[in-house]
């Protein structure tokens, strides 16, 4: 049975997209505070480069992302390992292409 929508449906309020937004960048600005200083170094700089640039897409991609382990990401991000499909995604690129960048800074500061 096929539903008709008329002009008399009522809508479902819908949150509003640039609220939820500014909510998930408020709470992925705080990758600073990830617990190694290699992962507050690349992946807080990072993100204060970048954040603020990224779409919905994008968002959503970097916080899949961080509820990953800090190890885990950073054997991606230098290459030692293979990005699993879940997460060979643009943000992914971006944060490798970002880390061969700042190879040299960070291993100064972590070593």
């Amino acid at each position: 049975m096929a539903i008709q929508l008329t002009s008399a449906t009522v809508a479902l309020p819908m949150p509003d997209d640039r609220e939820t937004l500014a909510a998930l960048r408020r709470k992925l600005g705080r990758a600073w505070h990830r617990g190694t200083l290699k992962a507050d170094l690349l992946i807080g700089t990072f993100t204060d480069q970048h954040l603020a640039d990224f779409a919905d897409r994008e968002l959503r991609q970097f916080e899949r992302l961080l509820n990953e382990s800090d190890p885990d990401i950073d054997d991606w991000m230098t290459g030692r390992q293979l990005v699993p499909k879940e997460h060979d995604n643009g943000v992914m690129a971006l944060l490798h292409q970002f880390c061969r960048a700042s190879s040299l800074r960070v291993s100064y500061w972590t070593t």
